[in-house]
Formats: C-alpha cells, sequence, structure tokens
C-alpha cells in the first residue's frame, strides 16, 4: 500500500473535498521518497507548511531524520517550503546551530502577537454577527493580560461570547468569571501535570513562574533566592521541564509556556 492517498471528506456545509494524506506507513524513508517524488512530478509549483516543525525532534532517530528531509528538500526545486514553531529556543537551534542539517537554510522571521486594533475589530464584528456587544475595553484588558497571546485571547473571547446573551453587552466585569472558568474546567488536568513532575522540577518551576520571566536561572543568586538545592540540580530540571513543555525559553528568559497554568498556579496558592 502506498504511503500517499487520496481522500475525499466533506466539510461543515456537507461539501466534498478533495484532497492528499498519508495512508499506513511502517517505513519512513519510503514513505519521505513518496512524498517528494509526488511534489516534484507535480505540474504546478507548490507550497508546503510545516507547522510544530521542532516536532521533528523529538523523532527516534533523531537528527537522522533532519538530514534525509533537508537532502530531500535540496533535490526538490519544484516546491517552496514553510517552517514554523512555537519552540523559538527549539527552531534557533535546528536553523542557527553549525551542528545542524538545516544550518543557514533559510531566511526566519519572527512573527510578532496580532495587533490589538486589528484583532479588537475581528472580535466585535462576530459578536455583532450573533446580535451581541462587545466593548472595546473588553479587548484592551484581555489582550493586555495574556500579551497579545492568540491562544490565550481566543480561549477568554469564547467563553465571554457564550456567556453574553443576544442583544447584550460584554463588559469588563465578566473577564475575571471567564478566566477562572477556564481555570476551573481545566484544574485536574493540570493537577495531572503538577503531579507529574519530580520535586526538584516542582521547585524550579515555581520559581520561574513566581519571576514571571526569569533570568539566570542557573546563577548561585537565584539558587539562593528561591532556596533551590544546587546549579547542577537547576540545570538539570530545566532540561526536563523544556523537554516536556512546561516552560519555554526565549533569549534569556524563561517563563511558564502556558499562561493559564500560571494562573492556576497562582489560583492554587503555589506562588504569589
Amino acid at each position: 500500500m502506498h504511503s500517499i492517498q487520496q481522500q475525499i471528506s466533506f466539510d461543515i456545509n456537507g461539501n466534498p473535498v478533495w484532497g492528499i494524506g498519508l495512508g499506513a506507513y511502517t517505513n519512513p524513508s519510503t514513505t519521505l521518497d513518496e512524498i517528494f517524488n509526488y511534489l516534484s512530478s507535480a505540474e504546478k509549483p507548490c507550497l508546503v507548511a510545516i507547522d510544530e516543525f521542532q516536532k521533528i525532534t523529538d523523532y527516534p532517530q533523531g537528527q537522522n531524520v533532519e538530514a534525509a528531509l533537508r537532502t530531500h528538500i535540496q533535490r526538490c526545486p519544484n516546491a517552496t517550503f514553510l517552517f514554523s514553531g512555537s519552540k523559538r529556543h527549539l527552531m534557533a537551534e535546528m536553523f542557527m546551530s553549525p551542528s545542524r542539517p538545516f544550518y543557514q537554510s533559510v531566511i526566519t522571521m519572527g512573527l510578532n502577537p496580532i495587533s490589538e486594533d486589528k484583532y479588537a475589530a475581528f472580535a466585535e464584528r462576530l459578536f455583532a454577527e450573533r446580535g451581541k456587544k462587545l466593548n472595546r475595553d473588553v479587548t484592551h484588558e484581555v489582550y493586555s493580560r495574556f500579551g497579545g497571546i492568540t491562544f490565550c485571547l481566543q480561549r477568554v473571547m469564547n467563553v465571554l461570547f457564550m456567556t453574553t446573551e443576544k442583544g447584550k453587552e460584554c463588559g469588563t466585569d465578566m473577564i475575571d468569571d471567564a478566566v477562572h472558568y477556564i481555570l476551573d474546567l481545566s484544574s485536574e488536568h493540570y493537577e495531572m501535570l503538577y503531579s507529574m513532575l519530580s520535586e526538584k522540577q516542582r521547585a524550579v518551576l515555581l520559581a520561574i513562574a513566581t519571576e514571571r520571566r526569569a533570568t539566570a536561572v542557573t546563577s548561585g543568586q537565584f539558587v539562593r533566592k528561591y532556596h533551590l538545592q544546587s546549579v547542577s540540580s537547576v540545570n538539570s530540571a530545566v532540561k526536563g521541564l523544556l523537554e516536556k513543555d512546561f516552560i519555554t525559553k526565549d533569549a534569556d528568559e524563561y517563563c511558564v509556556y502556558d499562561h493559564f497554568f500560571q494562573l492556576w498556579l497562582q489560583k492554587q496558592k503555589y506562588i504569589r
């Protein structure tokens, strides 16, 4: 059975949609050959977008996957590739480290959060289409709280939309209830995640969460401030927290990856 298969599905309106997908496959190398053979023989130039590209580093084959993919891309002039990822430090390592296959093979570009004005206009339009009104102060408050991160904005706005009655206006007094609703809904999940951490990892996680954006986490000053065991144990804990996506690194700053998890830690009084 070939890995590449034609697929017919239906959209939310019941209209048929034709596409290409992966069937059953057991040999990744063969699957890559089939994919790139298809791209090379396509009648028109192709644009291939791969989201969360840093995930390929989780494959058991490690950098062999990166090297194989890089080789295929170099031999495929009929396609342009777009790689995106939310883990900046991992993406930077993949494309800026001389020891990695994709070193200096792309033009890099950072994406800033969507502007507040554009998001406000988008949200207000959707509220208005359902006979509801969104006070502009609501968008400003939510945008400010979550730094314009689209995932967080969408979650809060979805709850606000759900709890605003038709013909009524959504005001800033509804924001806290919406956030608490999300935290209560996720509480069991966050409790389970927190319980999975070792004692050392919890201590470092809480220290970073307390700082909000922590720098020099392996310095003696940071270790003493939060009564951590040692610089080496912090190093080990940070590595594990990064691998498990509990924290993220942007330049020299560490912070809790999930903003709602940060708020949950505060609500549980694990941090101030």
